[in-house]
Parts: C-alpha cells; sequence; structure tokens
C-alpha cells in the first residue's frame, strides 16, 4: 500500500515535472520568435530605408512601435524615413516646412528613449534644416527658435551658429550677431565667412580700423573670394590707408 502511493507521487512529480519544462519551453520559444520576429522586421525596415522605399520602411517601423511602443530602433528609423523623404522632396522643390515635423517628433522620442550622440547631431541637423525653411518663409522668430535648438542638441554645428549670426545681424541685434560669429570662429579659426560678417560687423558700427582687419583676414582665408576684396578696398578707403 505504502509503495503505491509512493508511486503515485513519483507519477505525480512527474508529471508535474513534464508540463512545468513544457511551459518553461513554450515561453522561451514565444520570446525567442518575438524577439527574432521583431528583428526580421526591423531588419527588412532598414533595407527598405536604404533603398528609398519610405513608405514600406515607415509601415513596418510602425508595426514595431504598436506592438513596442519604446522601441528605440523602431522611432530612431522612423524619424531617418520622414527625414530622407523631405531631404529628397526638397531636391525636387516639393517639400513644405511642416515635413520636417515628423522627423522631429519621432527623433525626440527616440532621444527620450536612448540619449546618445548620434540622436543629438540628428537632431540638430532637423532643427537647423527646419530653421532655414522658416527663414524662406521670412518667419524670422521662428527660424531664430529652431536654430537655438539645434545649436542646443550640437553646439558645434557651424552652419546653424553662422547663420544664427545672420538672422540677428539681419534684424539689427548686432550684439547676438557677435556672439555667434565670435562662437563660429572659435570652433573653426579659418571659417572665412565668420571673419567677413564680423568685418560687417564692425563697418556697421563705423569701426573701420576692427573692419579692414576682420576683412583681411576673411580674403588671406578666401583670397579667390573677390566679394571680401571688394568690401576690404572699400573698409581701407574709410579708414585712410
Amino acid at each position: 500500500m505504502i509503495n503505491q502511493i509512493q508511486h503515485k507521487k513519483v507519477i505525480s512529480f512527474v508529471y508535474i515535472f513534464i508540463i512545468l519544462v513544457a511551459a518553461i519551453t513554450a515561453l522561451l520559444f514565444f520570446v525567442h520568435y518575438k524577439y527574432y520576429s521583431k528583428n526580421a522586421i526591423l531588419k527588412q525596415a532598414n533595407l527598405l530605408l536604404e533603398s528609398g522605399d519610405y513608405l514600406g520602411a515607415r509601415k513596418r517601423y510602425k508595426r514595431i512601435i504598436n506592438k513596442d511602443p519604446e522601441n528605440f530602433s523602431a522611432h530612431f528609423g522612423l524619424g531617418m524615413s520622414y527625414c530622407a523623404e523631405t531631404i529628397f522632396k526638397t531636391d525636387l522643390g516639393m517639400a513644405k516646412t511642416e515635413d520636417w515635423h515628423p522627423a522631429i517628433y519621432h527623433m525626440t522620442i527616440a532621444m527620450n528613449l536612448n540619449e546618445n550622440d548620434q540622436v543629438k547631431q540628428t537632431l540638430a541637423i532637423l532643427h537647423f534644416n527646419l530653421g532655414t525653411f522658416f527663414k524662406k518663409e521670412n518667419n524670422q522668430d521662428a527660424a531664430i527658435e529652431s536654430l537655438k535648438q539645434a545649436v542646443a542638441y550640437d553646439p558645434t554645428l557651424l552652419k546653424a551658429l553662422n547663420l544664427l549670426g545672420a538672422m540677428y545681424h539681419e534684424s539689427g541685434n548686432l550684439e547676438d550677431a557677435e556672439y555667434y560669429y565670435k562662437k563660429t570662429i572659435e570652433l573653426r579659426p579659418d571659417y572665412a565667412m565668420a571673419h567677413f560678417n564680423l568685418g560687417a560687423i564692425a563697418w556697421a558700427r563705423k569701426d573701420f580700423e576692427a573692419a579692414v582687419s576682420y576683412f583681411q583676414k576673411a580674403v588671406s582665408l578666401a583670397p579667390e573670394n573677390t566679394y571680401f576684396q571688394n568690401w576690404l578696398a572699400k573698409a581701407e578707403k574709410h579708414a585712410g590707408k
């Protein structure tokens, strides 16, 4: 009798063990399938993005996000697909200012999920591009705000710094213009246009000696630039040289 009870206990234990192993195996298979399925979709999306099929890539990125809303790679890829498409439309003269917004939106989500230099630099470029579109629309305030965002994400983005200086220069804010031109030169001393722009500020202040100095530096860095040469000649004349 005791043997029978023990035998039944052993059989029950075996059954439980088999069921447990089966459950763990099923769970591992599910996790494995889900992981590799997601990776497969992501790989497909990346290949479609590289080939220029932006709509096809976005459909796959969105499939991943629907199941995993905090998937960094999918948001980053989605942002890049909108970015690449807008650049393509820009080359065709078909892009609109609002076309940059989806790229910025998803890239910002990606940055919040995984803040790294690549995402920051991409966001800087996106905001710079948006700023140039606002500038074309003569929306100066919006352009300046977008360019400031670009510099906030990447303080070394020279074209954003120089354009910010130019925007403030155009508005008559010479102090801020000078600040951004000098920041540009700090990062790249051989940036001829920034030296020329500082010369233009000195000219506006009627400081012709300083204008000559800045224009000379610009000409030395870009000796083939006749525009720089002409302004140097004007400044030298006013400075009595």
